[in-house]
């Protein structure tokens, strides 16, 4: 098996969702990526909302820095380190602009980050 080639979403979809429900089943605990940033807020603010759980858990900073951190050491193993400042058909839609691709990533994480905690996770 080629395992630097990239998996058919079909087959990752299914991973994450049987690891989805294998962490809720043992630990009874989401698996999110929205509460993680609950929890850095709960190290830098005195802000009692971040002081409960799921903010106090620490083991959820661990999983977001390890999402870009695994994609850097797969792309590291499969040979393909280097800068890429062109996004598929991101462009054909934004244009060059680095300044405007920049914003409009910034918003649409904003927006997404939003939404996932605005429907509980």
């Amino acid at each position: 098996m080629n395992w630097s080639a990239p998996w058919p979403a079909w087959v990752a979809g299914a991973a994450i969702g049987m690891l989805v429900v294998l962490l809720a089943c043992v630990m009874g605990k989401g698996f999110g990526v929205s509460s993680s940033y609950g929890t850095l807020c709960s190290l830098v603010s005195g802000v009692s909302f971040f002081k409960k759980k799921p903010f106090n858990e620490r083991w959820r900073l661990w999983f977001v820095a390890g999402l870009p951190l695994g994609g850097l050491v797969s792309t590291a193993l499969a040979g393909d380190l280097h800068p890429k400042f062109h996004i598929g058909q991101f462009e054909s839609v934004f244009g060059d602009d680095p300044i405007v691709k920049g914003a409009t990533l910034l918003a649409g994480g904003f927006l997404v980050g939003f939404g996932a905690r605005w429907a509980g996770g």
